[in-house]
């Protein structure tokens, strides 16, 4: 876990009552659900986000949905 998201991950995990190692878990959970959604307009989204193809970890996703989030606004 990044020392950048750590603070935040820390501040969920003190909120739910659980470990930072179970929230930074679930967090890595949502990804590759949404990563291996079978629609085909979220798959194309994947390939568009992420070229490579290869799932990144919740730090990288972050960075990049906020890089696209910047762009679209």
């Amino acid at each position: 876990m990044k020392q950048k998201y750590g603070k935040a991950i820390k501040k969920i995990a003190r909120q739910e009552g659980v470990s930072p190692e179970l929230v930074y878990k679930e967090i890595q959970w949502a990804i590759e659900d949404g990563y291996n959604n079978p629609d085909p307009a979220i798959q194309a989204y994947w390939r568009k986000i992420i070229p490579d193809g290869k799932m990144p970890p919740p730090e990288k996703l972050i960075e990049i949905l906020a890089n696209e989030l910047h762009k679209n606004t």
